[in-house]
């Protein structure tokens, strides 16, 4: 009888604690709104803030990394473009990698298109035009 009653117990405890709310970071800042009629500290008057993904690549190549306008339109497309060595200090794995960039992937297809890597190349392309990164 004693074990049930603690069974419950324990169980209770659990569901209050789990339904109470972990206050996040952004809680406790305020939320960047500048109009004079809002009052800046509500959480409903927060700027929408768009998720970025990442997706891990091992070399640099084609991407222009460091380049404001190709990082630009990376997060329109949603995702950011991180260099990580192959066996690089502290580094994902590689099932953790592929999974990852898998995600990422059908992630941009569904949203974005089926063709999001080639409309991500012109438009890299363009940046390249636009900065002299372009040779040839």
């Amino acid at each position: 009888m004693k074990v049930i009653f603690l069974i419950v117990f324990l169980a209770g405890l659990l569901f209050v604690s789990a339904q109470k709310k972990q206050k996040e970071v952004r809680d406790y800042l305020p939320t960047e709104n500048m109009d004079v009629k809002k009052d800046a500290n509500k959480p409903f008057n927060a700027p929408d803030r768009k998720n970025i993904s990442l997706l891990y690549v091992k070399d640099a190549n084609k991407i222009l990394y460091g380049n404001p306008c190709a990082i630009t339109e990376t997060h329109q497309m949603g995702f950011e473009y991180i260099v990580e060595p192959k066996n690089g200090f502290e580094s994902k794995t590689r099932k953790g990698k592929f999974l990852n960039n898998l995600g990422v992937k059908t992630k941009l297809v569904i949203t974005r298109s089926p063709f999001w890597k080639l409309i991500l190349k012109n438009r890299i392309k363009k940046c390249r035009q636009q900065t002299g990164d372009f040779v040839g």
